[in-house]
């Protein structure tokens, strides 16, 4: 069976991972780029969304860990990279679930 993700909760995933991944790196600034605007919405605003909910609450927590950290738009044809690697832990989110 496969399973579909929406794709503001893949975006709000590979975000969180990588914020993840900044705290193991023990980086202490961080600038987090996002074409989906409703997830940057929600994370700077505390708006509620509810398919990305406990994903926004816990990037909002893991933020506490920085000195400086900031969440911004960019238009996806400005976000290549960031593209591919959402779409690259899709894939190996679907891997592991097998």
């Amino acid at each position: 069976m496969q399973v579909c993700i929406k794709p503001i909760v893949a975006e709000a995933l590979a975000l969180r991972a990588g914020i993840i991944d900044a705290v193991k790196l023990e980086l202490s600034k961080l600038r987090m780029l996002s074409e989906n605007s409703t997830l940057i919405r929600a994370i700077n605003n505390d708006a509620q969304v509810k398919e990305i909910f406990g994903i926004v609450k816990d990037i909002q927590e893991l933020s506490f860990v920085f000195v400086e950290i900031s969440f911004a738009y960019v238009p996806r044809s400005s976000n290549v990279e960031a593209d591919r690697l959402a779409k690259l832990f899709l894939s190996a989110s679907f891997v592991s679930n097998l």
